[in-house]
């Protein structure tokens, strides 16, 4: 069988992350929304006994909805999948989180017979689990906390700290999850391995 990929994220426009690599490995080193979309599209298709003939990303144009800007690239995908006898297949966060479905997107492909959704399930990356319910979670906790103090963001980025550091992530994982959330210190720097340690030994 073959497969198409579609990854897609929201910009963060407060942090600077409004554009995305071409190329899905690329786009996987840039967010870890893509890269885990990456890893759970994959194993499935190699689980499957599946070709990946292509990958695609895509990067929405508002931060807190999707829109119909999505339309147009999986109206093209959809129809490539048609041409080559394969399947589109991406990741349907909808499914854990409970959330309205993407509506742009679902217009295009709740019909299709020749897409398939895969559940967001959790999944190691480089020894650690990345669960994307989590990562979300905390993205939103940080995300409401920053439009009020700074003592608001700093207990939303120190919960959000101890609560991947009991799941296991070292201090180098944790500020790559915190930069990747578009995230920044107090003082509008990025996150390192030795300023995540002094941050959370100090508060």
């Amino acid at each position: 069988m073959h497969f198409i990929a579609f990854y897609w994220t929201l910009p963060v426009k407060w942090a600077g992350f409004t554009q995305l690599p071409k190329t899905a490995d690329e786009a996987a080193k840039a967010s870890w929304t893509i890269r885990y979309q990456v890893e759970r599209v994959r194993r499935w298709v190699k689980d499957e006994k599946g070709t990946l003939l292509r990958e695609a990303v895509f990067m929405d144009a508002r931060p807190d909805r999707g829109t119909d800007a999505i339309q147009s690239e999986i109206g093209k995908l959809l129809a490539e999948a048609v041409k080559k006898d394969a399947e589109l297949v991406l990741v349907d966060f909808a499914q854990a989180f409970g959330w309205r479905p993407h509506g742009p997107l679902f217009d295009m492909i709740g019909d299709a017979k020749n897409c398939v959704l895969l559940p967001p399930e959790p999944i190691r990356i480089n020894d650690e689990l990345y669960d994307p319910v989590g990562h979300f979670r905390q993205w939103r906790e940080i995300e409401q906390a920053r439009q009020f103090e700074k003592g608001d963001m700093k207990q939303a980025a120190l919960a959000t700290m101890k609560e991947l550091k009991a799941g296991g992530a070292s201090y180098a994982a944790i500020a790559v999850r915190l930069n990747d959330m578009g995230v920044t210190t107090l003082n509008g720097r990025a996150w390192a391995a030795d300023n995540v340690r002094k941050f959370m030994a100090q508060v």
